[in-house]
């Protein structure tokens, strides 16, 4: 007969004991993400809404709404580059920054160079945020709005000369500039006066790099087309309604990418 190998049975014991810890490590770290999500804000004459769908259990997207200060609302996104537990560690950090430097801040600029200073010494060279940050003043219904190298958001109102416009300040991603220099010389500030009716609508890359089945994107113009055809929609709904049709995009394939979208309309 036989003699049990004992010493491999210990191998397998203790690699089974490992895999159900970082099981359970990533389950907690899932779940501590989740309560990181903010709560909607409340402004009479604003919609908001925002939907998170990660990839993986552990996302490196992120958005937030920060009180910047009397009326005013400091509305985040961003996306680390890379997946998985790294990317998850990096967003918190990121999210974090943001959130201490947006206080009192009333320009996105600012606090995004602030932000790119403090995080890019941290990070390796290879790991890069990008993010967008705007802040609305719900008094003066302006939204002063910078990017870090993220997809544009798109404002639609029917009533404007242009039906759909892209707002596209230049900037650069956070982790770059490790001196902090050129960040805020390459970074501008748009000031936007909001009119009734403004939709606004920000979004991470997972939403339009989604392939289908045929490897072709889910595409920037189909989210333009969407947004003027179904702009009658209150945000809720047209956020659902995005969930639905990327969701029938991808059809039985497994979703690659993390998907961030957040939207608000003035009333």
């Amino acid at each position: 007969m036989r003699a049990v190998d004992t010493s491999r049975l210990k191998q397998l014991a203790q690699k089974l004991q490992s895999e159900q810890e970082m099981n359970k490590s990533i389950e907690v770290a899932q779940k501590r993400q989740r309560q990181m999500l903010p709560n909607l804000p409340k402004v009479p004459g604003i919609e908001f809404h925002a939907v998170y769908v990660p990839a993986t259990n552990v996302s490196g997207d992120f958005y937030d709404f920060i009180d910047v200060g009397e009326n005013l609302i400091g509305i985040a996104m961003g996306d680390v580059s890379g997946h998985g537990i790294e990317a998850g560690i990096i967003m918190g950090m990121a999210k974090k920054a943001l959130q201490i430097y947006a206080k009192g801040r009333p320009s996105p600029k600012e606090t995004l160079s602030i932000t790119n200073e403090d995080l890019a010494k941290d990070l390796d060279g290879e790991t890069f945020v990008s993010a967008s940050y705007g802040v609305l003043d719900t008094a003066k219904r302006v939204f002063r709005f910078s990017r870090a190298g993220h997809n544009p958001p798109f404002l639609v109102n029917p009533k404007r000369p242009e039906k759909i416009i892209e707002i596209k300040p230049n900037g650069m991603v956070i982790g770059v500039d490790k001196s902090g220099k050129r960040f805020p010389l390459v970074t501008q500030e748009q000031e936007i006066h909001l009119q009734s009716g403004d939709l606004v609508f920000q979004y991470t890359d997972g939403l339009v790099e989604a392939p289908n089945k045929h490897k072709e994107e889910f595409g920037e113009q189909r989210v333009k087309d969407m947004l003027v055809k179904h702009y009658n929609l209150s945000v809720i709904e047209l956020i659902d309604l995005f969930e639905e049709s990327i969701h029938s995009h991808y059809g039985e394939r497994a979703q690659e990418d993390d998907i961030t979208m957040i939207a608000f309309k003035v009333l």
